[in-house]
């Protein structure tokens, strides 16, 4: 994990609703679970998605990772092998690694295993670690668990039918399953969430959330990601090829408003040059 301030709705995930993450695992027997501190002591630190899991049957917890990565990229691999390493240096035994991939992108695939090497290549140091690709889930599976925890991730999954059908679903689980009081904010998730499939913001209504409640640097980062990708299919439909500059300083940005108005200029903008030239302060 990165330095920066603690993500609030990650985090939240992580202390409430860590269960349904293992879920998407195939772990089922958690009898109890606790999200450990990301910083103990100095110099003491640990990734911030690591969890005591004590499974039914077992006296001893397992310490497990989970690392979200919202398209599989190189940089997704790295981290994980990064957390590992830093877990293990400080626990002293190596947890398992979970981590949760939400959208496709391209050909490239995460396999679950990243190495380095040393430049004279006489120390390799690997990783591996399971990774769970949503779209390869199934919906009506997930949805059948007893555990509302995993609805956020839901709309992402492999479903058949309608996508209203599915988020309707949604919003009914988490009335009924969910904690009164963590009904909210798991519906602003899921909304967020639902984005990076459905493009349509009348979709998202279904679930009923309201994601102004959590304004958290995931919930931009998950938005702003939306909106690039969006931006980058009509620069591509009206231009073919977008150079690399532009889109690395497209992706630099977070904010929500700059954005929208980008997505208009490259509607407008008579060629990429011009757009460039949007792009800069």
């Amino acid at each position: 994990m990165s330095d920066k301030p603690f993500d609030k709705s990650s985090k939240w995930l992580i202390d409430n609703q860590a269960r349904g993450m293992l879920l998407l695992g195939g772990l089922r027997q958690v009898r109890h679970y606790r999200a450990k501190p990301g910083q103990i002591v100095q110099p003491s630190k640990l990734p911030d998605g690591l969890l005591e899991v004590t499974l039914e049957g077992r006296k001893n917890p397992l310490p497990v990772l989970i690392e979200v990565a919202t398209y599989p990229d190189k940089r997704a691999e790295e981290q994980a092998l990064e957390d590992l390493t830093l877990a293990y240096n400080v626990l002293g035994t190596l947890p398992e690694l979970l981590m949760l991939i939400l959208r496709p992108k391209g050909r490239y695939r995460i396999s679950g295993k990243y190495e380095v090497r040393s430049e004279l290549g006489w120390s390799r140091l690997e990783g591996e670690w399971k990774p769970v690709e949503l779209w390869n889930l199934s919906a009506e599976e997930l949805l059948a668990e007893g555990d509302a925890g995993v609805t956020p991730w839901v709309s992402l999954m492999r479903c058949d039918g309608p996508p209203e059908d599915l988020l309707e679903r949604c919003r009914e689980k988490i009335e009924r399953e969910a904690p009164l009081k963590q009904q909210a904010t798991l519906k602003s998730v899921a909304q967020v969430l639902a984005q990076l499939k459905y493009p349509h913001p009348e979709l998202w209504k279904l679930l009923g959330g309201k994601p102004a409640m959590i304004e958290s640097p995931l919930i931009q980062e998950l938005r702003a990601e939306v909106l690039h990708e969006a931006i980058l299919e009509v620069l591509k439909d009206r231009f073919r090829t977008v150079p690399r500059d532009v889109i690395k300083r497209l992706r630099a940005l977070l904010d929500e408003k700059t954005l929208v108005q980008l997505n208009v200029q490259a509607a407008k903008c008579p060629d990429v040059k011009a757009f460039r030239e949007a792009l800069l302060p």
